[in-house]
């Protein structure tokens, strides 16, 4: 047996020590405790979600279910546009209203913009004519339902802006406890909903989640911080007037290009091949967001502390920390690309015998997972920096690419599948691209 020289001895104690400060700096980062804080909370409620979602299917016929996927899909859709896109600047603003009345007045003209939006389209729902409405929602039940959403729509935007805000201050274990009992109230008022009524009560089930987590969240936040407290704080909010072109208005249009894209894209590959395809594509796409889910989770965790760096102007610890997890990114996403692409037959598998033919369309669509990641850490940068003007152009860049690639591949004899995942890879590179570009030439000037 060999002995332990005192040189060995010494090493394997220096590298127990190192692991243990490593152990120890972990346990005491607070940006590691609000991860998994996120990531406790969050998991436990799109598990939540999840499980609804098979409730529903085999509670409802394949028709109903697909009406009320329809449905839930569209509201969010008009709440991404009116409010969900505007979390981050939420986050954003408040991070930095600790240290600048001028952030306060910019976070109360975000919810009077918000507000302002969720008005006119509900407005449009309540008022439009019974035909019109038809044409877009099929039944005359759907068009009641949107009636009645579009009298509530300004309370349902509340929940997403004040959880931007709770994440600002953060309450990321609150977040996480919030969003885990929404979830069970959600399973319960849907399953209640659909026994008692069908449909038609799945779909009140929806308008009685989405106003009580909005009371709750608005009930919530005036405990954290007094409401009445904060209004004798805005007087001259109107003079952040330019936040709304350079800040707000830039993350409202992209909302526009961002959301039908996709539907282009599916749109295209419906008519060249098939709604099979649809089917693969969609299998794809879930087993990829369900990998970033984890690093997601930690972006949105992250980018309240990285906030509160930018302002205090903590440049140089902000862009150490920043590149450490701009490495781990990409590492975590080439081992993740790895991983499914070896497993790609089993997994899809899981979703039919037919499916298991495309496996080598899954290995491309999977490329893109440490380039979205990467994408996903710049944008946040780019929010902090009051880059959104330039976030809007790189975003319509990035979004027109991919429709244009795919036509053309198309239009050359390639499998229609291929040329979506292809060019939707090509164009998330672009992005990437262009989205580091504007990180790197701020790093160059804030570190001079």
């Amino acid at each position: 047996m060999e002995t332990m020289t005192p040189t060995k001895k010494h090493l394997n104690q220096e590298n127990m020590t190192d692991i243990k400060v490593l152990k120890e700096k972990l346990r005491g980062s607070n940006l590691m405790k609000g991860f998994a804080a996120t990531f406790l909370g969050s998991g436990a409620s799109k598990v939540l979600l999840v499980l609804t979602t098979f409730l529903c299917s085999n509670l409802l016929s394949k028709g109903e279910f697909g009406e009320f996927s329809f449905v839930r899909n569209t509201l969010n859709v008009i709440l991404c546009i009116c409010a969900l896109n505007f979390s981050s600047l939420c986050t954003k603003f408040t991070t930095e209203a600790k240290f600048s009345i001028e952030s306060l007045h910019r976070l109360f003209l975000l919810f009077l913009f918000s507000f302002f939006i969720c008005a006119i389209i509900g407005f449009f729902l309540v008022v439009a004519p019974e035909s019109f409405l038809l044409n877009i929602f099929s039944t005359a039940f759907v068009v009641k339902f949107f009636r009645i959403s579009g009298l509530l729509l300004p309370f349902f935007m509340l929940e997403p802006l004040f959880e931007g805000i709770m994440r600002g201050l953060k309450k990321f274990k609150l977040i996480g406890l919030l969003q885990t009992a929404s979830s069970v109230f959600y399973l319960l008022v849907v399953f209640i909903g659909i026994k008692q009524g069908g449909l038609t009560g799945a779909m009140y089930g929806v308008i009685l989640y989405y106003l009580l987590y909005a009371l709750i969240s608005f009930f919530v936040i005036n405990r954290l911080c007094s409401v009445r407290k904060i209004c004798y704080r805005l007087n001259g909010f109107y003079k952040q007037g330019g936040a709304l072109l350079t800040m707000i208005l830039p993350i409202f249009f992209m909302s526009f290009i961002e959301a039908p894209t996709l539907w282009i894209a599916q749109v295209i590959l419906s008519k060249s091949e098939s709604m099979g395809a649809i089917g693969s594509m969609t299998a794809m796409m879930q087993v990829r967001n369900l990998a970033m889910l984890i690093p997601g989770y930690f972006t949105n965790t992250y980018l309240a502390f990285a906030g509160e760096l930018n302002a205090q102007q903590k440049y140089s610890e902000y862009y150490s920390q920043f590149s450490r997890i701009e490495r781990s990114y990409f590492i975590i996403g080439i081992i993740l690309f790895l991983f499914l692409s070896l497993l790609s037959q089993p997994i899809l598998f899981l979703y039919g015998k037919e499916y298991v033919l495309d496996w080598p369309v899954m290995i491309i669509s999977n490329i893109g997972i440490p380039i979205v990641m990467l994408a996903s850490l710049y944008r946040v940068d780019l929010i902090l920096k009051d880059h959104q003007a330039y976030l809007f152009v790189v975003s319509l860049v990035w979004n027109v690419a991919w429709i244009v690639i795919m036509f053309v591949m198309i239009k050359l004899s390639m499998a229609p599948l291929y040329s979506f995942f292809i060019s939707q890879n090509i164009a998330a590179f672009i992005f990437v691209v262009l989205l580091y570009r504007g990180y790197n030439k701020d790093k160059v000037i804030k570190l001079i």
